[in-house]
C-alpha cells in the first residue's frame, strides 16, 4: 500500500538471458535506470531457460499488485503467457528476439522501451491454445513446424532472423518436406485432408515476420488457418516466393479458414511447433480464447 491507501504496482522482469545473449546487461542496466528515474517499485530477474523462467514466477505469482514484463523475444513471451494465472495478471511485451512477432500482432507502433514501460494503459485480446498450451501468434504443422523445428541448425549464422528463417525454409524444402495425413475437425464439420503446409494465426505474421495470414487479428474472436493442398519441391517454392506480396493467399493449392475450434487427429503422433516451440502429439486440439489475455500499454 502506498500513502493513500492504494495498493502499488510492483514491476516484474524477466530477462532471457538464453535470447538476449550479450545484451543481457544492457538491458538490465537499461529498465533499472527507467525504473529508478520514475519511481517505480520493480523487481529484475535473470533466466537461464525457459524452465528457469516457470520456476521463477512461480515463486512470486501469489504476490498481488504484479505486472510481468517478458523481455527476450516470442518464446520468452509465449512461456510467461503459460506460466501466470491470466484472470487476474496484466503482461507486457518488451522485444529482443529476432522475429518478435507478438509485439507486432498487439502494438500498432514501434518499440519504445521506455514508454512501454511508463503506460499505463491496458487493453484485451484474444491468445490461441494448442491441447493444454497456449499461443501468442502462430500454430504450424507439416512444413511449417519443420521450418521452426530446423531453426536451430541456423541460430549461430551471422544474418539476421529472417535470414535464418529463410535458410530453415529452403532446409525444410529439400529434406522435411513429407506431407501429414490427418482427419481434420473444423467448427464440427469434419474433413480428411493431405497437408504439405499447415500455419494457423492469431496475427498478421509467423517466423521471420512472414506475413502468412495478413488479415489475422488477435481482436477479432477467431484463428486464421491457411492449408495447403500436397506440394512438389517446385510447387512449394513458388508459393513461397509470394509470401512477400500476398499472391499466395489467391494461389489454388491454398484454401483460407476463419474458424474457433480445429482438431487433428492421426494414426501416429505429429510434429507441431507454437511460437518457435516444437512438440508432439496424436490429436491436436486447437482454440481461439477469447479476450483472455490483458496487456498492458496502447494497441
Amino acid at each position: 500500500m502506498n500513502e493513500q491507501g492504494t495498493k502499488e504496482t510492483i514491476h516484474q522482469f524477466f530477462l532471457n538471458k538464453n535470447s538476449l545473449g550479450k545484451r543481457t546487461r544492457k538491458c538490465h542496466e537499461g529498465i533499472e535506470c527507467i525504473c529508478v528515474d520514475n519511481g517505480l517499485n520493480y523487481k529484475i530477474v535473470v533466466t537461464e531457460s525457459i524452465a528457469d523462467l516457470k520456476n521463477k514466477v512461480g515463486q512470486c505469482k501469489e504476490c498481488e499488485g504484479l505486472v510481468y514484463y517478458a523481455v527476450g523475444g516470442d518464446g520468452t513471451f509465449q512461456s510467461l503467457v503459460n506460466s501466470v494465472d491470466l484472470e487476474n495478471s496484466v503482461l507486457q511485451y518488451l522485444p529482443f528476439g529476432t522475429g518478435n512477432n507478438a509485439y507486432i500482432t498487439f502494438y500498432n507502433q514501434d518499440f519504445d522501451l521506455k514508454r512501454d514501460i511508463l503506460s499505463t494503459d491496458t487493453f484485451k485480446a484474444d491468445l490461441g491454445q494448442a491441447n493444454s498450451e497456449y499461443f501468442v501468434t502462430m500454430f504450424g504443422l507439416a512444413l511449417d513446424a519443420n521450418v521452426g523445428n530446423n531453426l536451430v541448425k541456423f541460430k549461430c549464422l551471422p544474418i539476421s532472423g529472417k535470414g535464418k528463417y529463410h535458410a530453415s525454409i529452403m532446409y525444410s524444402l529439400l529434406f522435411c518436406s513429407k506431407p501429414i495425413k490427418a482427419k481434420m475437425t473444423m467448427d464440427g464439420k469434419t474433413q480428411d485432408i493431405v497437408s504439405s503446409f499447415i500455419s494457423i494465426t492469431n496475427g498478421p505474421t509467423t517466423g521471420g515476420n512472414t506475413p502468412i495470414n495478413p488479415h489475422s487479428s488477435a481482436f477479432d474472436g477467431k484463428l486464421n488457418a491457411l492449408i495447403t493442398e500436397k506440394l512438389s519441391f517446385s510447387q512449394a517454392l513458388k508459393l513461397f516466393s509470394k509470401v512477400k506480396t500476398g499472391e499466395h493467399m489467391n494461389a489454388s493449392c491454398v484454401s483460407l479458414y476463419l474458424f474457433e475450434e480445429l482438431i487433428f487427429e492421426s494414426g501416429k503422433k505429429l510434429l507441431y511447433e507454437i511460437d518457435g516451440e516444437t512438440q508432439y502429439a496424436e490429436v491436436i486440439n486447437i482454440k481461439v480464447c477469447k479476450d483472455v489475455l490483458t496487456l498492458k500499454g496502447k494497441r
